[in-house]
């Protein structure tokens, strides 16, 4: 869609991709329903929206503003969400807020929280402490890595469901240092859940590529060496740099992306530099 205008903002589409960035609204500011509407009309359309300038925005008006598209998800790890606020996941290298650090928060392509039966439908980032250089997130447009398939790969995805786990993932950071030892109650809630691999977005209708390397771990209706194949085939499929986009962070960037059709990753940086940021995560379903 060619970037266009609403009645109070401006919405650019950036070099051609799935990305937009939004001028001429102050997040910090109190919003009707009707500008609300207009903002998710725009996120539709574009699958990730850029708000630039928004260092003022506090905690409260960050869960404000997301309150307007739905209830907010509180991650199933408490070991990052931040005190009396438990709607704000806290990505910081050092820890700032009381969190525990978190020096490679994301760095693996994947959509949030795939793991859960109803997963997510979105999520806002505010980054408050960017280092100077890397720290960069990477986003994938799964609606054009679909259509990019060929027939028979289509054809071939079309109806089988992929198999969605946490476990896996949290484990093997653990064994590298990266996270805490699970406990036993969070393994035994992280069970397996199912997804088709192909998600008929359920707003704009469209199709996407539903997978992804940090939490899918299977196909239900193929066996595990034919499923890891073609797994990894769709994996490197849609990460190919056509699909890509990288959002290089300015403090106070505000991002809002689609979990139900875009993957994400964070990149590498110079760890003696901070970088702490604001996780709001919307559930799937109406506003609050």
């Amino acid at each position: 869609m060619p970037e266009g205008t609403t009645t109070s903002f401006t919405v650019t589409r950036t070099n051609g991709t799935f990305v937009g960035e939004v001028e001429g609204i102050d997040l910090a500011k109190p919003m009707d329903s009707g500008l609300a509407a207009d903002i998710r009309k725009a996120w539709l359309d574009h699958s990730i929206l850029v708000f630039r300038g928004q260092a003022a925005l506090t905690d409260e008006q960050h869960i404000a503003f997301s309150r307007h598209f739905s209830q907010l998800h509180v991650h199933n790890v408490n070991d990052w969400l931040m005190p009396g606020h438990p709607e704000i996941l806290v990505l910081s290298s050092i820890g700032r807020g009381g969190v525990k650090p978190l020096k490679d928060g994301g760095a693996y392509w994947h959509s949030d929280c795939t793991y859960e039966a109803q997963p997510p439908m979105g999520s806002v980032l505010h980054g408050i402490i960017m280092p100077p250089t890397g720290g960069d997130t990477l986003y994938a447009d799964m609606y054009a890595a679909y259509d990019a398939l060929d027939a028979d790969t289509r054809e071939r995805i079309d109806g089988l469901t992929g198999i969605h786990c946490y476990k896996e993932r949290y484990v093997k950071m653990a064994e590298q240092g990266a996270r805490h030892p699970p406990t036993e109650e969070q393994l035994t809630s992280w069970t397996e859940v199912e997804h088709p691999l192909v998600r008929v977005h359920e707003e704009t209708g469209h199709k996407a590529l539903y997978v992804n390397e940090g939490f899918t771990t299977g196909i239900k209706e193929l066996p595990a060496d034919e499923a890891r194949a073609l797994l990894e085939r769709l994996f490197d499929h849609s990460t190919e740099e056509r699909f890509i986009y990288a959002h290089k962070w300015q403090d106070g960037d505000v991002v809002m992306w689609d979990n139900r059709c875009t993957m994400h990753r964070a990149t590498t940086y110079d760890i003696s530099h901070e970088r702490t940021m604001h996780r709001v995560t919307l559930l799937a379903g109406a506003a609050a």
